[in-house]
């Protein structure tokens, strides 16, 4: 987990979380340095079952974007590829059992009074929430899914004043090729780069990491983050850092980050939170 120390940010983009005159304030907060990696998420998986978890997917090492993986990974190196086809609602249930697996509060619920943690990812979300019916214990300190605003706060290397805070990409300012720093659809997809044997999402933490140590914020998988996903560019100057207005939201999608094909800082899209995806999103987590 990588420290990073908060601020208030007011935005001066048309893109990302911190568009112009919308002022974003966060507290410091830690995130991990890579991707969740198969071999963790399985190790975790295994234990949480046993202790009455139940997941909708079993989720596996990614077998690369576009449908199409490579023969050439060792099972080594599968172990550290990021964890793919689960849903949002896995990924917080799973956060919640490597919290209580690690000794920590978890963070998700099921009521408002914290009663009960949430551990079914069965359920499908209640018509009039999109989170269905999850609430965050604000003050856990156990593992979660970051904000939008803490992904997207961090990809950029977590200082507003230094010159990282506007490369497009997370530890680069080359608009034409980022491939030091990310994979992504150029080096990374088998019919753009037919001369790679080792196409498809790769083992984490193989590119260089961006100015807060932080590997592959751009490119490899789409990270799931918390927030509910609006419309892209339709993010309000007085919208809150999380629960945009409801009478916008696509219902019970929320927000991906740092897709392959759409691998610079700001660019947003939206999953529905009940969806495998498929091989491409995976996610990282985050905690007070």
């Amino acid at each position: 987990m990588v420290e990073i120390t908060g601020g208030a940010v007011t935005g001066s983009g048309n893109e990302g979380a911190f568009t112009t005159r919308r002022t974003i304030s966060l507290q410091n907060f830690k995130i991990a340095a890579y991707e969740t990696t198969w071999e963790l998420w399985k190790e975790v998986y295994d234990r949480a079952i046993t202790r009455g978890y139940t997941f909708e997917n079993e989720g596996q090492e990614a077998i690369g974007g576009s449908g199409t993986g490579s023969d050439m990974w060792t099972p080594e190196q599968k172990k550290t590829r990021p964890v793919t086809l689960i849903s949002w609602r896995d990924m917080i249930v799973w956060c919640n059992a490597y919290s209580e697996l690690s000794g920590k509060t978890p963070v998700y619920y099921t009521d408002g009074n914290y009663t009960t943690v949430l551990k079914e990812s069965t359920a499908a979300p209640a018509s009039s929430t999109p989170n269905g019916t999850v609430v965050m214990k604000p003050d856990a300190d156990g593992y979660r899914l970051p904000t939008e605003a803490e992904w997207e706060y961090a990809a950029r290397g977590g200082n507003p004043s230094a010159p990282a805070w506007s490369y497009p990409y997370a530890g680069t300012d080359s608009e034409a090729s980022p491939g030091e720093y990310a994979w992504y659809q150029t080096n990374y997809v088998r019919g753009l780069a037919p001369d790679h044997k080792d196409y498809g999402v790769h083992p984490v933490g193989t590119k260089l990491p961006n100015a807060a140590g932080l590997y592959d914020m751009s490119g490899n998988v789409g990270e799931f983050v918390w927030d509910w996903f609006i419309g892209v560019g339709s993010l309000s100057p007085d919208a809150p850092v999380t629960g945009p207005d409801p009478s916008r939201l696509q219902p019970y999608h929320h927000v991906v980050r740092g897709e392959l094909g759409f691998a610079a800082v700001t660019i947003r899209s939206g999953v529905s939170a009940t969806f495998a995806a498929e091989g491409n999103i995976g996610f990282r987590v985050a905690s007070n």
